[in-house]
């Protein structure tokens, strides 16, 4: 029996609204750890491989609250190294004008090519108060968060959920 020596089959581009990421590769977004150091290392050792370059890598988990209030950690959180493309930030938050506060900021002050909302992270600490995993079951309160933040017109967003 002899293996079949056919090229793997190429990945299709990822498209995120205006977005083309070459590579379907996204990093997840992991408190902690995606940080804007080892976003870095990401992008310089993926690179070897042929896609750490054109691959999304989106930041640790941001809180609309802290971001509002500009809170002097949270304000380093959202930095990105100048040659990082997309700029891609991750929002947890459980009230709608503040999620809109906070998107505006990232959009009207050019912080972020692409917003992740999370639906989805299910620790205790946050869905103690309500949000990440335990706000899709909170339909009209995602419903409002979903608008405030535009995710209802073509805009450069995700959301993720369980």
């Amino acid at each position: 029996m002899t293996a079949s020596l056919l090229p793997a089959p190429a990945a299709r581009p990822l498209r995120l609204g205006p977005l083309t990421i070459a590579s379907p590769v996204v990093l997840a977004p992991m408190a902690g750890i995606t940080n804007r150091a080892f976003r870095r290392l990401c992008r310089e050792y993926g690179g070897a491989g042929g896609s750490g370059a054109t691959s999304l890598y989106v930041s640790e988990m941001i809180t609309s609250r802290a971001l509002v209030e500009r809170n002097e950690l949270t304000m380093r959180l959202i930095e990105h190294d100048p040659d990082e493309s997309p700029r891609s930030t991750q929002l947890y938050s459980v009230d709608p004008v503040t999620t809109a506060a906070a998107v505006r900021i990232l959009v009207q002050e050019d912080r972020a090519d692409h917003i992740d909302l999370n639906f989805g992270c299910p620790v205790p600490k946050v869905t103690r108060k309500g949000g990440g995993g335990a706000l899709p079951w909170k339909r009209e309160l995602f419903r409002s968060i979903v608008a405030a933040a535009g995710c209802g017109k073509p805009s450069r967003m995700t959301c993720r959920s369980p």
